[in-house]
């Protein structure tokens, strides 16, 4: 398995970028395509997959733990991102970027959350009453050509987002990006010593970034399916908190772009019209840039971070 690992890792190091290359060089058509619309479903297959085999191999008695452990994590990922934001809002938060139609129209997707997770309760369950020992070799490797497939969808339709006039005009996004980022990193730094994961498997939940569709199943190619499906569940919790977390802490007062770092890389897609709705078009606008850069970092960094022996 770590073998797969690092030839995943390697493997998203190189091809993202030139999927988003050719994504961008291709943009008229892979939009006209609607390369994107497919995401949905590769992530539900992945999703399905990942879950069928971790209930081959995770006993139910972990099931307690890995739930336990997902709320710590997200609720620690949250509150480091939070905290080194906040600085940089009181520094910052005072200058406007000039306002920007992103031309994503993001409704808030209600639906693929809850059906991903009857997929994985679903998956879990046909794994664990369903047990067949060979099946656990055939889904590694199922995973590893889903993950690939995951990858290039990503890749090509993210390139054919690309602005370069978004991202030189949305500097405050990109700062934001990065420190939170950083915070995720000290989250997963501090819990590795609090509940004894692995360091790079703490630190690769933690940078996950909200993005559960990429880093569950990448984790569990390079650690198994009982930390992957940690990752998954508590980068899906970080999502779900931003959905309850950013209204209610601006409806008590606290309307503060550092808020945007709760998102991660959900800002730019799911989550966005919670920001737009709750904070206005110029921290929607900020609110996209920042998910978009941490959604063009994470696929380079994540697969680098879970492989540094």
């Amino acid at each position: 398995m770590l073998n797969i690992a690092n030839i995943i890792g390697d493997l998203f190091l190189v091809v993202f970028p030139i999927t988003m290359i050719i994504g961008y060089m291709l943009r008229a058509r892979v939009r006209q395509l609607g390369i994107g619309n497919y995401l949905q479903y590769v992530v539900m297959v992945l999703v399905f997959t990942m879950a069928l085999w971790a209930g081959n191999i995770v006993a139910s008695n972990y099931v307690f733990y890995i739930i336990l452990y997902s709320i710590i994590y997200a609720l620690f990922s949250i509150v480091t991102s939070l905290a080194l934001t906040i600085p940089i809002s009181l520094i910052l938060g005072t200058r406007h970027v000039k306002e920007i139609h992103t031309g994503n129209n993001a409704k808030i997707n209600v639906k693929l959350p809850l059906v991903l997770l009857i997929i994985l309760v679903i998956g879990w369950l046909l794994g664990y009453y369903v047990r067949y020992g060979p099946m656990i070799n055939y889904l590694n490797y199922l995973i590893t050509f889903e993950l690939l497939t995951l990858i290039l969808v990503i890749g090509l339709d993210i390139g054919s987002s690309i602005n370069t006039s978004l991202l030189a005009q949305g500097y405050l996004g990109i700062v934001i990006a990065i420190v939170s980022l950083l915070g995720s990193s000290i989250s997963g730094l501090v819990l590795h010593y609090l509940v004894k994961i692995p360091l790079t498997a703490s630190l690769g939940i933690s940078m996950g970034m909200g993005w559960y569709s990429l880093t569950g199943p990448l984790l569990s190619v390079r650690f198994g399916p009982a930390i992957g499906t940690l990752a998954f569940l508590a980068n899906f919790l970080r999502e779900q908190l931003t959905y309850l977390l950013v209204p209610s802490m601006v409806i008590i007062g606290f309307r503060d772009i550092a808020l945007i770092s709760i998102g991660g890389a959900t800002s730019m897609d799911d989550t966005l019209p919670i920001y737009r709705l709750y904070m206005g078009e110029t921290s929607g606008f900020i609110a996209f840039v920042s998910g978009f850069v941490i959604t063009i970092i994470l696929p380079e960094l994540l697969p680098y971070v879970i492989t540094i022996k």
